[in-house]
């Protein structure tokens, strides 16, 4: 997967959003690849995966059969599978998050 940027991500919507307008035919807009890595198989779950089921199961387990345990075992270490990969992202000091909100200031009354 190519690396997608904001700006790349907005473009392809504009172009998008426009192409009827324009006349444009959608075989000719370019198509970004949005999909996340193809990783189907996962590593065995961790310690940390095993501990968070076994309290899923005491809370829950008359409730869970073994194949939903298996599924939920599963999710869990992929999550932190992705929590490690996002680790892993550099971030300089002057990032910025997509948007900073400020509140407004009302004026004040005296």
């Amino acid at each position: 997967m190519n690396e997608l940027t904001r700006r790349a991500f907005a473009e392809s919507l504009a172009m998008a959003a426009l192409a009827p307008m324009l006349g444009v035919p959608p075989a000719s807009i370019p198509v970004l690849d949005w999909s996340p890595p193809a990783d189907p198989v996962h590593a065995p779950a961790g310690a940390l995966a095993k501990a968070l089921v076994g309290a899923i199961r005491a809370q829950y387990g008359s409730r869970l059969s073994a194949k939903a345990l298996t599924t939920i075992t599963d999710q869990i270490q992929s999550g932190l599978e992705r929590v490690e990969r996002l680790k892993k992202v550099p971030l300089a000091n002057g990032d910025e998050p997509d948007f900073v909100f400020s509140a407004p200031q009302s004026p004040r009354t005296r």
